[in-house]
């Protein structure tokens, strides 16, 4: 299988517009912030101008420090640990930007992860595992490859048994832009259902939906093991009051892409389905393409 799918470019250098891709571009001065001068930018084609700091306009604090803070965080490290760290440092922070920084720039860089088509296989897995928001129990509903550990989609619900599991695989089968010849799940009669749901084209509804407990290579303990990374975060949805929280976006991008695995040989979920992501740090590339995204597309976080 091709695994060639893109490479997300890093703007530490800029080269080109963010807003026209115009590469007739000049620096045109500079502004001041707290964390000491910022390059100004203008475009000499579309005449607008932008900070060199892309992915973190009018930002108090470091890109280095907030993209750190992102990885700390999804890692499985507190804000109240993470504050303490800056505090050692010398950065006194407050924790309650940490978490806006978690919540925003975990949607900005999903807005961009979400139009890319990753080169998975056609042989997928879906569970469920609940989490505890705002103290009521919900279930999230997560999928992914079973070549490339790629965690493609999720969605929350409120119970389990009786689900509409159609979101999830329609977000599923867009995200990858193809549909898979089978899909490994529990017994949830609810994912039976989507199947037919969701896939029309298909003769026989169980050929694609493998369903049931199996063993050997037909088990679920690839899909059982990112249940237990997102258990071994959910300390961190102590402060998660509604369902509408963005925590997951930003779980699952550090999931795909900046977290990598043995059972990949030490690569990333998106480095083996042939997203490639420059840069040292992960966390600010992505953000930065997420931003140009975004100001690109009048879409909005």
């Amino acid at each position: 299988m091709n695994r060639h799918v893109c490479t997300l470019k890093s703007y530490d250098t800029i080269t080109q517009c963010k807003y026209c891709n115009s590469r007739h571009i000049r620096r045109d001065g500079f502004r001041q912030n707290k964390s000491g001068q910022v390059q100004i930018i203008e475009c000499r084609d579309c005449r607008r101008k932008f900070s060199a700091n892309i992915g973190f306009r009018y930002r108090r604090y470091d890109p280095k420090m907030i993209s750190e803070a992102m990885h700390m965080y999804f890692s499985g490290m507190s804000v109240r640990s993470i504050t303490a760290l800056f505090e050692t440092r010398g950065i006194d922070v407050d924790p309650s930007a940490i978490y806006r920084w978690i919540e925003r720039y975990g949607q900005v860089a999903d807005k961009k992860m979400e139009t890319l088509h990753p080169g998975v296989g056609r042989t997928w897995r879906a569970d469920e595992i609940y989490v505890k928001i705002g103290g009521k129990m919900n279930y999230l509903f997560a999928s992914m490859d079973d070549d490339t550990r790629y965690w493609l989609s999720n969605d929350l619900a409120d119970r389990k048994e009786g689900h509409d599991a159609t979101k999830l695989f329609r977000d599923t089968m867009n995200h990858a832009d193809k549909i898979p010849n089978s899909m490994i799940t529990d017994g949830l009669g609810s994912y039976r259902e989507a199947a037919r749901e969701t896939m029309p084209l298909t003769k026989h509804v169980r050929e694609i939906h493998v369903q049931g407990k199996y063993r050997g290579k037909d088990n679920n303990n690839k899909m059982e093991r990112l249940n237990g990374t997102i258990r071994d975060r959910e300390q961190n949805f102590r402060g998660v009051k509604t369902v509408e929280t963005a925590l997951f976006c930003g779980m699952r991008v550090h999931y795909n892409h900046a977290r990598k695995h043995l059972s990949l040989e030490k690569r990333t979920p998106g480095e083996a389905a042939g997203i490639s992501i420059e840069g040292a740090d992960k966390w600010r590339t992505m953000i930065q393409n997420g931003s140009v995204h975004i100001h690109q597309t009048g879409d909005r976080v």
